[in-house]
């Protein structure tokens, strides 16, 4: 029964992506011929597409979580990273208005978990999880802007931080996975895409790996908290 609610629950938020996207901003200097958030709302099969993806994705999860408390946090995430995904995907950008909610909200839901389970292990393993995996990625994004014009976006630095938090509540073990699978994806993957011209190998969208790469920390192990 948890798999089906959280399928459905992610579903709903995944569905939500066209109105969210007519009301985000643009950012104030756009990079080269970026798509307008507005245009990207009109796409078709957009909304049952990402339903689709984030029903998928929470339900894997869901599969692997042995305690439904530890869920709520994953299915907001999943229904959110399908937008962040897209979003990234066309253009190359992780908008702040977004993400920076959704940190919120997963802090609240993980916090919410450990209360449930009455373990505050939960809260404290996501809240290290959270800076540890922040200060490596900004360390990325510093070497990438000073060796490789800019090749990391602060965007990912972002979102790698609310990963961190739901990953970090399920253990060390799935932070390191997630964080992982989500390197492997996006360089394997990425040589692909570009070699086959898919993708401009010197800019292409980073954000969709790491929700994957997410998702595969989650459903990692025998898992299932502290």
């Amino acid at each position: 029964m948890s798999i089906v609610i959280s399928a459905l629950v992610a579903a709903l938020i995944g569905a939500a992506c066209p109105e969210i996207l007519r009301r985000v901003p643009e950012p104030p200097d756009p990079a080269g011929d970026k798509l307008p958030y507005a245009v990207l709302a009109e796409f078709r099969f957009l909304r049952i597409g990402l339903a689709m993806a984030a029903a998928v994705l929470a339900a894997v999860v869901a599969w692997r979580i042995a305690d439904p408390g530890l869920l709520p946090v994953w299915v907001v995430l999943t229904g959110v990273g399908v937008w962040l995904a897209f979003i990234d995907w066309h253009t190359q950008l992780l908008p702040y208005r977004i993400v920076a909610p959704l940190y919120v909200v997963s802090l609240v839901l993980v916090a919410l978990s450990a209360w449930l389970l009455d373990d505050r292990d939960v809260l404290v393993n996501a809240l290290i999880a959270n800076a540890v995996v922040y200060a490596l990625f900004r360390l990325f994004h510093w070497f990438g802007n000073r060796f490789f014009a800019g090749a990391f976006g602060y965007g990912d630095v972002r979102l790698s931080a609310v990963l961190a938090l739901a990953l970090g509540a399920l253990g060390y073990s799935q932070v390191f996975v997630g964080i992982y699978a989500g390197f492997i994806l996006g360089a394997v993957l990425g040589v692909v895409l570009s070699r086959l011209k898919l993708v401009d190998p010197r800019g292409y969208a980073f954000g969709p790996y790491m929700v994957v790469g997410a998702v595969i920390g989650a459903a990692w192990g025998p898992s299932f908290y502290g």
